[in-house]
């Protein structure tokens, strides 16, 4: 089987999890479901042929573990991307489009603790507009528009929370 349909249909199983992201409200709901799918996207990117994309989904799939136990410290989270980067660096045949989901994982890990659930999915939106263009080059269809579909459901995530949060103030 065309190693393109099997790296999407893969994609696709992860793509709906990225996509339920938008829609979650806890920050624990939010952590452990993009765990599964970085292995799923994980996974969809070795096929395709994107290591770098990979990396990001092993590194990411730990951060978010160890981001379960507690607010993450700054040197852990340098350490973090100091692998991210490393890592990368070792398997990157992509040239600067491989460089996108380093430099979205790396500014989620600095970002990941953010209490306010509004910029925590503003944090979710530009990472994931840095996967679209990455996920386009490497030929994964179903993430891309994914990519898309994932952007907007944080947006609507963003304005159903402030939605709630007025009604929550002009009701105290």
């Amino acid at each position: 089987m065309n190693t393109i349909i099997i790296g999407n249909a893969i994609s696709f199983a992860g793509a709906m999890l990225m996509v339920a992201t938008g829609f979650l409200k806890t920050r624990k709901s939010i952590l452990l479901t993009q765990c599964t799918m970085f292995g799923l996207m994980g996974t969809a990117n070795i096929i395709l042929g994107g290591m770098t994309g990979a990396v990001s989904s092993l590194v990411s799939i730990i951060r978010n573990l160890f981001c379960l136990r507690g607010p993450l410290t700054v040197p852990f989270k340098l350490f973090i991307i100091m692998i991210q980067l490393l890592l990368s660096a070792r398997v990157n045949t992509l040239g600067w489009i491989g460089w996108l989901p380093i430099i979205s994982a790396c500014f989620y890990t600095w970002m990941i603790d953010v209490k306010d659930e509004i910029k925590l999915k503003k944090v979710l939106i530009i990472a994931q507009s840095m996967w679209l263009i990455y996920d386009l080059a490497i030929q994964n269809y179903v993430a891309f528009t994914f990519d898309i579909f994932t952007i907007l459901s944080n947006m609507y995530g963003i304005v159903s929370l402030k939605a709630s949060h007025k009604i929550r103030h002009n009701a105290a």
